[in-house]
């Protein structure tokens, strides 16, 4: 499945349908889907947030395919060059009041998933993630 999305908060019951939709149709679980949509939640939110600093609509792209009883996600944006993987793990043994702001989503995804990577291709961001279906 691939979705073009706008970069605007408005898309996001759309893209929460298609991919209900989708997960349904490859028989993902209750639980697994929730965490993809939990994780795809956190990516997008980013990209809508980050990406374009300009302040112009931008379009990006959302593919969804089912590999090897896993569901393979890759979110590419033609935004300003970023490797979220190349933050610092965020710290999670201090105080809520002692933690700096940020980085708990993308900390977050990779709880979630199996596997996720960063490249940057024809000056674009290119964000892969897996997760088991099982």
């Amino acid at each position: 499945m691939l979705l073009e999305v706008k970069n605007k908060m408005e898309e996001f019951c759309r893209i929460s349908q298609e991919v209900q939709n989708f997960c349904t149709e490859h028989g993902v679980s209750e639980e697994k889907y929730q965490n993809i949509s939990l994780i795809l939640d956190e990516l997008i939110t980013n990209v809508v947030s980050y990406a374009y600093p300009d302040g112009n609509q931008h379009t990006f792209t959302i593919n969804l395919e089912e590999c090897d009883e896993k569901i393979c996600m890759c979110i590419t944006d033609d935004g300003m060059p970023f490797n979220p993987l190349s933050l610092a793990e965020p710290d999670t043994e201090s105080s809520i009041e002692d933690r700096k702001i940020g980085g708990l989503g993308i900390f977050l995804v990779k709880q979630l998933s199996e596997t996720v990577a960063y490249s940057r291709v024809d000056d674009k961001n290119q964000l892969y993630v897996k997760v088991s279906i099982l």
